[in-house]
């Protein structure tokens, strides 16, 4: 994402450098390329924060997968009694925990004891 993100700011600004002169001033050519930066730079931060906050999902995936005992919410979530689901990135008590029953509980909002 990030290489594309750079390939299309670098495009926008040789479109704005190789436009006529007429086209655009040189006050617009400058106002131009700074909003490209920004909104670039703005993207980039946001992509780091998802890589970040999805590094940080595998990590507790991963301790879970281990076998060690979670902290979600007011829940303490393990593998004897709880299931990891991939598709929705959460945990559901297995079957023969019915006291659990109905509780759905986000990765993100996990850490590990």
């Amino acid at each position: 994402m990030q290489i594309v993100l750079f390939l299309i700011f670098v495009l926008l600004i040789l479109l704005v450098v190789v436009s006529k002169k007429n086209s655009f001033s040189k006050n617009e050519k400058v106002a131009t390329t700074i909003v490209v930066a920004v909104f670039a730079i703005g993207i980039y931060i946001y992509e780091s924060s998802v890589d970040n906050s999805a590094e940080y999902d595998r990590e507790i995936v991963n301790a879970f997968r281990q076998g060690k005992t979670l902290t979600c919410e007011e829940h303490k979530i393990d593998k004897e009694t709880f299931l990891y689901i991939s598709g929705t990135q959460t945990f559901m008590p297995q079957k023969s925990e019915i006291d659990l029953e109905g509780i759905i509980v986000k990765v993100s909002t996990c850490k590990v004891d």
